[in-house]
């Protein structure tokens, strides 16, 4: 593919449009002026929205068919787009195909096993969900999520569907969408929390992806997702299988979800679009666009043995908190507060600080703002004056760990290439700065950010406390 093709949008006379990235992932969907999607997709490191391909065993692998980690090529088509490759043994074919007549869309998915002995297979359809107009949805996502009602209906031939209500109104309407399978549903979620659970900010693989299902539990929260788990299928050697997913979008619903609500599924399946495509796909296309975002690796800490701990936190300590005999988190000297990635790891909110430059106790239109977050986001939400008004860096806006790229981040070279600054090995936060600790087997970097109170200015300082010379890379996005 070239710059020319991509970013794609395709549309429908339906109203619904798909507006596609470079790297192949959706970058929005929209229908009139409402955006389907929760988190817009970017170029640098793709979206929240995917389609999982699975291989169980042993154990359960998976990979992401859609995005810059994708496996496979992807070719814009006239009506919609495509991506194909081969992924341990087996070949698949992943189709985007509009709906002419609904605002409807469907993934056809083709897999073929290639391999000289039977592979069991199944598939993750997740989609995040905002059913609101952009400037909602950008001005806080949490808040437009968390007034989305999910209910799982249950179809008799396709199992699980899950269909998801915007009740905060836009204008005098609510959007209703429902999402389901071409096969038969085992599992649902209906939230990336379920999804991902906080295994993705340490850096980790998404947690439900390696276990056998889907929660099966509704859960309103943050990051609203209807995610459907296609049953699994076993394949014997060269055999073909097709699959899919759906999904409906209704403009205004004004009742709540009901059990009636799952006759819309009959209502997919009759439309055309829903066969499987025929024939090739076309041409070939090209790989995914990927940034350094999208491969280079979370640098993985080691917890700070009790003599690092002494070295840079002294031996007083105050409110020490422990869980099962496991240092989580203290204080100590006159104002400095230390986390450790045990607590990060296992606590919902992320920890961060709130740095502020000046030292007036009245509002200063020279004054700077920004948030620092334990998980290596050392400046964001850079303002000056009104925090709405003058903003120089953007605001993280996941604290799951669905994006890396918002905010100030860095990267550090090692002799295996680079990686990504996330979850440290200790964060201390002071009134005036927070300090992050890097320790792994080879090195312990030191990262500081602190706002001055004389002069109107935001510091970042970075020290290698142990190991040899190092090269970083600063990102900001501004």
């Amino acid at each position: 593919m070239s710059d020319r093709t991509f970013p794609h949008r395709c549309a429908s006379p339906s109203g619904l449009a798909v507006i596609l990235n470079r790297n192949g992932s959706v970058r929005r969907m929209e229908h009139q002026d409402v955006v389907l999607n929760l988190f817009p997709g970017s170029e640098i490191e793709g979206g929240a929205a995917n389609v999982w391909l699975r291989r169980r065993g042993s154990g359960i692998d998976a990979v992401p068919l859609l995005g810059p980690r994708s496996p496979g090529t992807m070719l814009a088509t006239e009506g919609g787009f495509a991506v194909r490759g081969e992924w341990q043994g087996l070949r698949f074919a992943l189709t985007l195909v509009l709906a002419e007549a609904a605002p409807a869309w469907f993934w056809h998915l083709r897999l073929e096993n290639t391999g000289t002995t039977p592979v069991t297979v199944d598939a993750v359809y997740a989609q995040d969900l905002a059913l609101a107009p952009y400037g909602a949805i950008r001005m806080n996502e949490y808040y437009v999520s968390q007034y989305i009602d999910h209910t799982p209906l249950v179809h008799p031939e396709r199992g699980f569907v899950v269909a998801s209500r915007q009740n905060l109104a836009v204008g005098d309407r609510h959007p209703w969408s429902l999402i389901g399978t071409l096969g038969h549903a085992v599992g649902f979620a209906t939230d990336a929390l379920q999804l991902h659970g906080l295994t993705t900010r340490a850096g980790e693989d998404a947690v439900a992806l390696r276990a056998p299902g889907l929660p099966v539990r509704r859960r309103q929260h943050e990051h609203a997702m209807a995610a459907v788990q296609d049953g699994p299928r076993t394949l014997a050697p060269g055999a073909v299988a097709t699959t899919g997913f759906f999904g409906w979008l209704t403009p205004d619903h004004p009742a709540v979800t009901s059990d009636a609500d799952v006759a819309v599924v009959a209502a997919v399946l009759a439309l055309p679009e829903a066969a499987p495509p025929e024939g090739d796909a076309g041409a070939a296309g090209a790989p995914p666009a990927a940034t350094l975002f999208s491969t280079a690796p979370i640098l993985r800490c080691d917890a700070l043995d009790p003599a690092t701990l002494l070295e840079h936190f002294g031996g007083e300590r105050r409110h020490e908190e422990t869980d099962h005999g496991v240092l989580l988190s203290f204080f100590c000297d006159a104002h400095r507060h230390v986390v450790l990635q045990e607590k990060e790891r296992r606590t919902l909110r992320p920890h961060g600080h709130i740095l502020r430059t000046g030292d007036h106790l009245v509002p200063d239109e020279a004054s700077l703002t920004s948030t620092a977050w334990m998980d290596g986001v050392f400046h964001s939400l850079v303002t000056q004056g009104h925090v709405n008004i003058n903003r120089v860096l953007s605001t993280s806006r996941s604290y799951l760990g669905l994006f890396r790229a918002h905010g100030l981040r860095i990267f550090v070279e090692l002799a295996d290439g680079w990686h990504l600054l996330g979850v440290p090995s200790a964060f201390a936060m002071t009134p005036g700065g927070c300090r992050w600790l890097y320790q792994w087997t080879d090195g312990l970097l030191a990262i500081e950010s602190h706002a001055a109170t004389r002069i109107h200015e935001l510091g970042l300082a970075i020290e290698v406390l142990d190991g040899p010379p190092r090269r970083f890379l600063l990102s900001h996005h501004v």
